[in-house]
């Protein structure tokens, strides 16, 4: 790879003639949309966290409830088989 010649080693910067006014708050709206989007993205990740938080304890109730005294607890077994019986043809 080469080196990018930078500001003043290459000429200068180039400008155009043209009205930059637009490019400044172009950025500024894609700086406000960025910290917008990261505050949707923080609040959905909170919310994931609460609610995998209230699972937990959820779960670690049922548990107290069906567990015998002094013994760890344990989720009830349902009839549902964890693996197919018979292995699947090709």
């Amino acid at each position: 790879m080469w080196r990018t010649p930078l500001g003043d080693e290459c000429g200068g910067i180039a400008t155009s003639e043209a009205d930059t006014g637009l490019r400044k708050d172009h950025a500024m709206h894609e700086f406000e949309t960025h910290r917008i989007r990261h505050a949707e993205l923080r609040r959905a990740a909170d919310r994931e966290r609460l609610a995998r938080a209230a699972a937990g304890a959820r779960r670690a109730a049922r548990r107290e409830e069906t567990a015998p005294l002094g013994a760890p607890g344990a989720e009830p077994h349902t009839d549902r088989p964890r693996r197919h019986r018979l292995p699947r043809t090709a």
